[in-house]
């Protein structure tokens, strides 16, 4: 969601920015944006559109050695032209980009008011970009512009800023928001994501909440809000997990759904060594001392966080599940011995680091599980797990979503030492291998058949009931098509009043303690009018059903199914033609609440 860019010093500024940006296309983006400090003049070219559409707007040379640049998601203000970044301030001396949302931006707007300044636009930015100026014309100091702005910004920024003043430097600023410095010889980066820099750079200086200061090219100063000098050292960072190569496929999403085999295997080999669960002695101890397990999580993971629920069960332990955006607001931990668990593919999902504070200050052990390294839930998390997915990088998440049920599968026979999953994850690497190789045609029949109709329904039960609300949003996620999920047994409550004829309802059979059940459901639908789809378990199947899979265990619907679903979402968002990897309105890493 948004992405930063910015370079001092010796480096082609516009082969730098351009190509960064459009490393971060993947998090979603409405506009963007160039900000160049030339001749005592800062200039600014941006527009809504794409990346690709900025670049011919640019001059071929930039007689410059420092530039900012910005993706927009919008959130205050309309997408357009005016709205995007970077903005300029009244006197346009200082222009900045910006990451993340101000919650008082309306109160220091109108602080700014009364100091005789005006707004061209409706965003929060503009108002940050003009109160750095205030204090740095009371002052004639950026850096105590800075601090004395952040100690009156409440909410989410990261924040790049230049001066017409200071030709040699980008100021920085960072609270619950993302960024990164990137050491180099004879220049000096500053991103978001350290995708954008991996082209130049291993070595990464990463900024904490409340931190500000200035990258020169040879030099970078960092600054608590206390005004205290920090140092900070550049680590280095594994490339290969950075860089982002297509290999061949036409979208992100389709190579990401076939690499789910590797997926499973790889979580296998990291949590299943020589035989024996591999993980923190301690961690496994809290959870077995715990007697209620909370899951706190959103979208995709939520789902993911209701299959894990049901597994922890089994172990007599209860499982509550909350969304984060809700859980922050009405935090609450069940049970005597609560235990929590973090899901994020990003570990930057503002929502869920909200939570994460909420749950330190009460001293509540925590697990946190992300397919980020480095990120800022794993860094102030007091257990963490990878997912070792590999970048993800389509905004629906697949692979990832396949990884975390596979990890709490792991990790939650590994409370009571069941080998036995191990194996069933194998079998179900076999189940993806085949609806991969030999469904393929089968869903694209299907995916034609419902591309054009404004609303579909899933239905399952149990396990599959999960697997139907990821498939069901995956679908919505990519197509735009209306689509709705739900338990069999709550069809007839309400639901069932909106089956008009024709309208596809796909449905799960994979369990056979409630195939009787769904069965019966797939026949009220159908004396409705309804064009039923079924996926059932080989075992459980009928000559009519629509795909069979082969035989696994139930628990593992989840698994074994879910391709299926990405597979089937991903045909219909093509034959739409949409763009697959980028829809509309979403962005990969939501890091603004």
């Amino acid at each position: 969601m948004c992405g930063i860019v910015g370079a001092v010093g010796f480096i082609n500024p516009k082969e730098y920015i351009i190509e960064g940006l459009k490393k971060l296309e993947y998090r979603g983006y409405d506009s963007a944006g160039v900000a160049m400090l030339s001749d005592n003049t800062i200039k600014i070219i941006k527009d809504k559109g794409t990346i690709d559409h900025l670049a011919t707007l640019l001059p071929e040379c930039f007689d410059t050695d420092l530039a900012i640049g910005h993706t927009r998601w919008a959130t205050h203000g309309a997408p357009n032209k005016t709205n995007s970044h970077p903005h300029i301030s009244k006197s346009k001396k200082i222009s900045i980009v910006h990451n993340g949302v101000i919650e008082n931006y309306l109160d220091v707007k109108s602080f700014l008011n009364k100091h005789n300044y005006d707004f061209a636009t409706s965003t929060d930015t503009e108002v940050v970009v003009n109160l750095i100026e205030l204090f740095y014309e009371q002052n004639g100091d950026m850096l105590t512009a800075l601090q004395k702005s952040m100690r009156i910004l409440k909410g989410s920024y990261a924040l790049c800023i230049i001066n017409v003043d200071d030709p040699n430097s980008i100021y920085i600023m960072k609270n619950c928001s993302p960024l990164l410095i990137g050491a180099c010889e004879d220049f000096t980066l500053v991103s978001s994501d350290a995708g954008a820099m991996t082209k130049y750079t291993d070595r990464f200086i990463e900024l904490s909440d409340l931190e500000y200061g200035k990258i020169q090219k040879d030099k970078v100063e960092i600054y608590n809000i206390n005004g205290q000098r920090v140092d900070k050292v550049a680590t280095k960072k594994n490339l290969e997990d950075l860089e982002i190569d297509l290999n061949g496929y036409p979208h992100y999403m389709l190579k990401e759904i076939d690499e789910i085999e590797n997926v499973i295997h790889k979580i296998i080999s990291q949590y299943y060594v020589d035989d024996e669960f591999n993980f923190d002695k301690d961690l496994l101890s809290d959870m077995r001392r715990a007697d209620n397990i909370i899951f706190i999580a959103c979208g995709t993971s939520y789902h993911a966080s209701l299959v894990g629920g049901r597994y922890f069960e089994v172990y007599n332990k209860s499982a509550s599940i909350y969304f984060a955006s809700e859980w922050a607001f009405h935090p609450t931990f069940p049970g005597n011995k609560p235990f929590v668990i973090l899901i994020s593919q990003s570990g930057e999902t503002a929502d869920v680091i909200h939570c994460q504070k909420i749950i330190n200050e009460h001293k509540i052990p925590h697990l946190v599980i992300t397919n980020t390294d480095g990120s800022t839930l794993q860094r102030n998390a007091m257990y963490y797990l990878l997912l070792y997915a590999g970048r993800e990088i389509s905004v629906a998440s697949t692979k990832a979503y396949v990884a975390q049920v596979a990890l709490l599968a792991i990790l939650s026979r590994a409370l009571g030492d069941i080998k036995q999953v191990i194996t069933d994850l194998y079998k179900c690497i076999d189940i993806i291998r085949d609806i991969r190789y030999h469904w393929q045609d089968k869903i694209k029949d299907i995916a034609m058949q419902i591309k054009d109709i404004k609303d579909v329904f899933y239905l399952g039960r149990g396990y599959d009931y999960f697997m139907a609300l990821e498939a069901s949003l995956k679908l919505k996620e990519i197509s735009y098509i209306h689509s709705e999920a739900f338990a069999g047994g709550e069809i007839k409550h309400g639901p069932i009043a909106l089956i008009e004829q024709g309208m596809p309802v796909i449905i799960f059979i994979t369990d056979p303690e409630i195939t009787h059940s769904i069965r019966g459901n797939v026949e009220e639908v159908k004396a409705r009018g309804a064009k039923t789809f079924t996926i059932a378990r080989d075992s459980l199947s009928r000559e009519t059903d629509t795909i069979i899979i082969q035989e696994y265990p139930s628990y593992l619907s989840s698994v074994a199914v879910s391709p299926f679903a990405f597979y089937l979402a991903y045909y219909v968002s093509l034959f739409k033609g949409y763009n697959v990897d980028k829809p509309r309105n979403l962005a990969k890493s939501v890091t603004v609440e």
